[in-house]
């Protein structure tokens, strides 16, 4: 497994914990938290994610429950094992905008809720943002072989 290199504007100290495989783990562990997290609880308690998938619009059919589950489960493995990066982060990435329409339309909103709501969807879109990193952090490393 190759090194990262790092520009000399990088302290050697932290160049060692960048280039460290467990901080790759635990980046993409964290990146994915909210996804695989999101997953495991829905498979534990499908009634209620079927009742939250009701509340955002969508209808509440298996199929679309598997297919969450899929997206959520498998995109953040394919992420954290780094095998399809760009898959899973693609996909999760495109589940995450749609979602993110669905359950926080701020511009719907007034006041103190609209304030609240437009907080969670640029945090949504800074989610996104994190996809694509990961998906070219993917393709970098694959190319490095690190």
């Amino acid at each position: 497994m190759n090194a990262l290199r790092y520009t000399n504007d990088i302290p050697s100290v932290i160049a060692a914990i960048l280039s460290a495989p467990v901080t790759t783990w635990l980046a993409r562990i964290g990146l994915t938290l909210p996804y695989w997290w999101s997953g495991v609880d829905k498979l534990l308690h499908p009634q209620a994610a079927l009742a939250e998938m009701h509340a955002t619009g969508l209808p509440a059919s298996w199929l679309l429950y598997g297919l969450i589950l899929v997206v959520q489960l498998g995109g953040s493995l394919a992420i954290i094992c780094n095998r399809y990066t760009w898959l899973g982060a693609g996909a999760i990435a495109v589940f995450t905008a749609f979602a993110t329409y669905l359950a926080h339309a701020f511009w719907k909103l007034d006041g103190v809720a609209r304030f609240a709501e437009m907080n969670v969807f640029m945090e949504h879109i800074a989610l996104i943002a994190g996809m694509a990193f990961a998906a070219l952090c993917g393709c970098v490393a694959k190319r490095r072989d690190v």
